[in-house]
């Protein structure tokens, strides 16, 4: 194992990305790049991170932040839940560690929204500690290293325990991201290019495709919705939930004078929405408020509505009248 780490840090020193929090591996920095990467792609999250660093520079800016301005700036990112752990996790860093984010395990585990991957990547990645990380490409790394088929997560992360221990862990722990990231692909993984293969079972044996085992997805559930965008002197009828302004939205047609103008889809973990919009006014308003678009935090799908509206209305201004639709008895 002690092999594997020098060969893996070798070729992370060479090989890496120059991502933006790994200039100086300031630990406000990491946490931020880290909570944003939940499941979510590097591309994705790099315009995101600089927004939002430029915004909250500092730990003790982001615990300062109104709940929306923090929001409004994740939005479109998903898994809103990140973003308040985040603030509320950086408040209590400021109440209870006089702004200084912990670098024992237990303490900063016992923060909102740090679990035992987070801890890890923190601790390792801002404070060179020897914690292990295992996210989706460290488990395919290390069980091709190791030829696993089974799904045995304990293993993996005390094989994840060792490789932190052998090497200087900032630079290990990345590396078997970067590596599982960029070449240790799922599908096509480029075993000619990886640094670790003269130790890899699975390159030996060539069971690549079979390591790690598919794990079963929940089966996805078909949801159809109404969606009604109400404007007045360039303002929408919204509703706020958990912290985001969302259009008017009904399980069924609901009564008003509204017309069609299109079927937005949209996947929420394994929830595919099927959201027919529509424009025009509402019989029932009192539960809504008006809110200008730029000035809420908004989800993705607003906007794919907000964006579905704008366009058919112009459309319709140019062709003609949208099909009317009847209210749900």
């Amino acid at each position: 194992m002690k092999q594997i780490a020098v060969a893996l840090e070798r070729w992370f020193g060479e090989s890496h990305r120059p991502l933006p929090w790994r200039k100086k591996y300031d630990p406000y920095e990491v946490w931020v790049s880290e909570v944003m990467l939940q499941q979510t792609q590097v591309g994705t999250v790099l315009p995101y991170y600089q927004r939002f660093i430029d915004k909250f520079p500092t730990l003790d800016a982001l615990a300062l932040a109104d709940e929306q301005d923090v929001l409004k700036l994740w939005a479109g990112l998903g898994y809103y839940r990140r973003a308040r752990n985040l603030l509320h996790a950086a408040r209590a860093v400021v109440d209870r560690h006089n702004g200084r984010i912990p670098d024992d395990y237990e303490t900063i585990l016992d923060l909102p929204g740090i679990g035992r991957y987070m801890a890890g990547a923190i601790l390792s990645i801002a404070f060179n500690k020897p914690y292990p990380i295992v996210d989706g490409n460290v488990r395919r790394v290390l069980s091709r290293i190791h030829g696993w088929r089974e799904d045995n997560p304990e293993k993996v992360w005390s094989a994840a325990e060792l490789v932190a221990n052998s090497g200087e862990p900032r630079m290990v722990n990345q590396a078997m991201m970067e590596l599982g990231a960029t070449i240790c692909s799922f599908r096509a993984p480029r075993c000619l290019l990886c640094p670790v293969q003269s130790w890899c079972i699975a390159f030996q044996k060539g069971i690549q495709a079979s390591i790690p085992p598919v794990r079963q997805h929940p089966t996805t559930v078909r949801v159809a919705l109404y969606a009604v965008v109400v404007e007045k002197n360039k303002k929408y009828l919204m509703k706020t939930v958990d912290g985001l302004w969302e259009f008017p939205m009904f399980s069924e047609a609901p009564a008003g004078n509204l017309r069609k103008v299109g079927v937005c889809r949209h996947t929420i973990t394994h929830h595919r929405l099927y959201v027919t919009v529509c424009t025009g006014t509402l019989e029932r308003t009192r539960d809504f408020s008006w809110k200008t678009l730029s000035a809420v935090p908004i989800s993705s799908l607003t906007r794919k509505i907000a964006a579905m509206a704008e366009f058919t209305e112009l459309e319709k201004s140019i062709s003609g009248k949208l099909p009317p639709v009847k209210p749900s008895k």
